[in-house]
């Protein structure tokens, strides 16, 4: 039964695929496909094609962007040369433009889908889901698309929406996702059960995860707020929604991962290690890694972090994080753009061809809370312990072995909690270490955010006196929206000098 439920599953996202991937854009000629097709159909593609892109090209861009990921120049001639120079255009990485915001059109069929049944529970996962994604798509553009997009034919133009609107719609999107799961008749509504390829039809989890959201919009717009009348009045009562006695988040154990069916096949394997792995067949056979994998490696000031060189303590992560890779006795780093020779993949990141994908984890949920209480968003917690609470799960996800680490961390400035005056550069400097490799976009944007890990080398052969803080509108706008992109005047400039709202600094 269980390898029937597996091959169904797979068959069914398989579909999704093929029937929706192309009806999502606003031109859609096809939509009638989609109009036939019921929200169980749907889920499982819908979470899977924006997952991969999040797993894979957004991840990688992010450990690029930061002094994370490296090239290993000794076997592949130039890698990451472009994103080393820093060389923004508008087909810079515009796969997450195009699939985001065309994908994501899966989640606002289904919210909108006038089906018979109760689909609440859909529909609330549909609009978290969808909000999880477009933060990110604001973080990294700006002003986006929002109020008049997904409508197909009925509006093949859709206008741009204020930053900051879009990051209140997003709020009050989660706000009414958590009432319809919370409020809906049980007795009537139908369970996601195994369609939901995230969660298995956790509705209690889908909760934690949508206030984890709406608390992560909240602490990045908190600063900015300080300085609006109209959007510190809002904030203050979304904070104060979030501190009643109710309201849970994401905890210890509270991983949000995605996994349809992934299996060791062409087309099926995990987005991770189908991009940083192994051919199909042929996992942990070092004569048949991907380009992926044999171009990249940890940077040199990442390295010396972990291994003590930096900071004095030695961090166990490392060995899980990377491995060894050909004649190597210990593991090595390059610097971005540079001629070494760094390390590969480690088990903690790379374990098998069907490994779950990451969409949020609950150390990243951990850290997050650590901020909020330090900034007294959140009036309960204590900010310390979730904070070692954070580093604790980073290490249990990687399986690595603690030790003492978070005694001998703990007054050292930069990484541990007593010893760093600034309490927001420990928390988002462990919080780079721990993503590093599992979501590197995030990293990138609380470095924008915040500076931290402050002294990131800039990679050797870029001219840049600092790192872009956003991605361009891609050239699928410029020829498919042209009057409403084309006001922005955007040149490679705007990637360094035009900063997201909430970068106050």
């Amino acid at each position: 039964m269980k390898t029937i439920k597996h091959i169904l599953l797979t068959l069914v996202v398989s579909v999704v695929f093929i029937s929706c991937e192309d009806v999502l854009v606003n031109e859609d000629p096809n939509g009638v496909v989609i109009d036939d097709l019921a929200p169980e159909v749907i889920m499982p593609g819908a979470q899977t094609v924006n997952a991969a892109t999040f797993i894979s090209t957004m991840n990688g861009l992010g450990n690029l962007m930061v002094a994370t990921w490296s090239g290993n120049a000794q076997q592949v001639q130039a890698p990451y040369f472009t994103e080393f120079q820093y060389q923004f255009t508008t087909d810079f990485y515009s796969a997450i433009w195009d699939n985001l915001m065309t994908r994501t059109g899966n989640f606002t069929f289904i919210i909108n889908n006038q089906n018979e049944g109760n689909y609440d529970y859909y529909k609330g996962a549909s609009k978290i889901s969808r909000a999880f994604y477009f933060q990110y798509l604001v973080d990294l553009y700006g002003d986006i698309p929002f109020s008049e997009l997904h409508q197909r034919g009925g509006n093949l133009f859709p206008a741009y929406d204020n930053q900051v609107d879009v990051y209140i719609s997003l709020i009050n999107d989660l706000n009414d996702a958590i009432d319809q799961i919370s409020n809906t008749d049980v007795n009537s509504v139908i369970d996601m059960g195994t369609n939901d390829v995230m969660m298995n039809g956790d509705m209690d989890k889908w909760i934690r995860f949508a206030n984890t959201i709406k608390l992560r919009l909240i602490v990045r717009m908190y600063d900015y707020a300080q300085n609006n009348a109209d959007v510190n009045t809002f904030l203050n009562q979304q904070i104060a929604s979030l501190n009643q006695s109710s309201v849970m988040f994401l905890g210890v154990g509270d991983d949000v991962t995605i996994n349809p069916g992934y299996a060791d096949t062409s087309e099926q394997m995990s987005p991770f290690p189908n991009t940083y792995g192994y051919a199909a067949g042929q996992f942990g056979n070092a004569g048949n890694i991907t380009f992926g994998n044999r171009a990249t490696g940890p940077t040199t000031f990442l390295v010396e972090y972990l291994n003590g060189t930096s900071t004095g303590v030695m961090d166990n992560r490392l060995s899980r994080l990377y491995a060894l890779r050909g004649a190597q006795t210990s593991i090595e780093g390059n610097t971005q753009g540079g001629s070494g020779l760094p390390s590969s993949f480690g088990p903690g990141l790379l374990n098998s061809p069907s490994q779950d994908g990451y969409i949020m984890t609950a150390s990243e949920s951990l850290f997050l809370q650590s901020e909020a209480v330090f900034k007294g968003i959140l009036s309960s917690g204590n900010a310390k312990a979730l904070f070692q609470d954070a580093i604790t799960s980073s290490f249990d996800r990687l399986g690595s072995n603690i030790g003492s680490y978070l005694v001998d961390s703990d007054n050292i400035s930069g990484i541990g909690w007593d010893g760093t005056t600034n309490k927001i550069e420990a928390i988002i400097t462990q919080k780079w270490i721990d993503l590093g490799g599992t979501n590197g976009i995030e990293t990138w944007i609380e470095f924008s955010r915040t500076g931290f890990p402050s002294n990131m080398p800039l990679p050797d052969i870029t001219n840049r006196p600092n790192r872009p803080v956003r991605l361009l509108y891609p050239t699928s706008e410029y020829a498919g929206n042209t009057a409403n992109v084309t006001p922005f005047n955007q040149s490679i400039d705007t990637a360094f000098n035009t900063p997201i709202f909430w970068d106050i600094n």
